[in-house]
């Protein structure tokens, strides 16, 4: 493999038009998404995406030029480019939203190669379709809200799409999210399982010990299928704290970009689950290396996934590739995540068939930048 260009395209969604998008930390004026596009020699073509776009894509174009000059000349497999990256920008790009982008172009890598092959992405990544289930569960992910009407409505319109697994936001703090709780999980149907996430992995001001506590009892109480995000992303011994006390699994943590900060956390007993982010964590071998490391010391592993039709489609892929067993979807309104899918995901008794087609599922469709424009400043913002 060979890369002639790469080139960043960010699209943006205006959701003034639409309900609210309200949540505890803040509220979304834009789904925006960050992609790379890379051609190689060949003349393939594929897509990645940046994670972290969908708070900060206006970051992207300048580290993507900052990142051409250490784009190999030589022939290299698409599977080493992210080392290969990593070892030659250490000092400036490790984590953050550098290791986003380093993924993305890794993904757009390899996107572009199972095209050429005529397979999947899953099927390139694995090296094989042997073993591999014809479907693969998913799970709703949403539950945005300022009241329990709105998350109870969510709940159950997700119920009725196919759903047998929802995971809904926590409110700001510890005792409203106990009320909210205790309000909506009675009125889900019995067949249905229910995921808290805490989102105090990126809160601004996360709760006391004590608190994240307090919920993850309630939460366990009620059956929850897991508890996630109860601490601030650095705060591992928090973690380890919550999940000695609580009896439910505990998970997180999906802005770790540094594998190193997944070892850590699993080596200290954080989590049940380890969630790393494709992309927010530098890419598929990453990925696979933290769903590795998770386990051999008997730790579940779950992807998250957020932005755009095509973060969700690679992440799908790498979930099948890594053999796990169950796949975030975000189905909040968001119609460029739809059009940047070449078809769309049926969820059936909680599971989508695994694809077969070539390359990811990922696409941007012509005049793609021209329908959902990017407008700076307007995306995700955390108060």
């Amino acid at each position: 493999m060979k890369i002639a260009s790469v080139r960043p395209v960010l699209l943006g969604y205006d959701t003034a038009g639409d309900p609210p998008l309200e949540w505890v930390g803040g509220r979304f004026a834009s789904w925006d998404a960050a992609l790379v596009e890379v051609r190689l020699e060949s003349g393939a073509t594929g897509l990645g995406e940046v994670a972290q776009g969908t708070m900060a894509a206006e970051a992207v174009a300048g580290l993507l030029d900052a990142f051409r000059r250490y784009l190999p000349s030589h022939d290299l497999p698409a599977v080493e480019l992210g080392d290969y990256l990593r070892d030659r920008t250490r000092f400036w790009a490790r984590g953050g939203i550098s290791s986003g982008v380093i993924a993305a172009i890794e993904i757009a890598c390899l996107d572009a190669e199972s095209k050429e092959a005529g397979i999947p992405l899953w099927q390139h990544l694995r090296g094989s379709a042997e073993g591999v289930p014809e479907r693969v569960e998913v799970y709703a992910s949403g539950g945005l809200g300022t009241t329990p009407a709105q998350v109870a409505q969510w709940n159950a319109e997700m119920e009725a799409a196919g759903h047998r697994t929802v995971k809904f936001r926590a409110m700001r703090d510890a005792d409203t999210t106990i009320d909210l709780m205790r309000e909506i999980v009675p009125k889900l149907a019995p067949t249905t399982r229910f995921c808290l996430d805490a989102v105090q992995g990126c809160a601004s001001t996360p709760w006391s010990l004590e608190d994240a506590v307090r919920v993850g009892h309630e939460a366990a109480a009620l059956g929850a299928r897991w508890y996630e995000e109860p601490c601030a992303a650095e705060d591992h011994a928090g973690y380890a704290a919550v999940r000695e006390a609580v009896d439910t699994d505990v998970t997180g943590v999906e802005s770790h970009s540094v594998l190193e900060d997944f070892l850590h956390l699993i080596d200290v007993g954080g989590v049940d689950i380890a969630q790393p982010d494709l992309s927010m964590v530098g890419g598929w071998v990453q990925f696979r290396r933290v769903a590795e490391h998770a386990a051999a010391h008997g730790v579940g592993c779950v992807p998250h996934v957020w932005g755009s039709g095509v973060q969700l489609m690679t992440s799908l892929h790498a979930a099948i590739a890594a053999g796990l067993p169950l796949v975030e979807v975000c189905t909040l309104l968001n119609p460029m995540r739809d059009a940047t899918m070449a078809e769309p995901l049926k969820v059936v008794d909680g599971h989508v068939t695994v694809p077969t087609g070539p390359g990811s599922g990922g696409i941007l469709p012509e005049g793609g930048e021209e329908q959902f424009p990017y407008r700076p400043g307007a995306g995700m913002v955390i108060r």
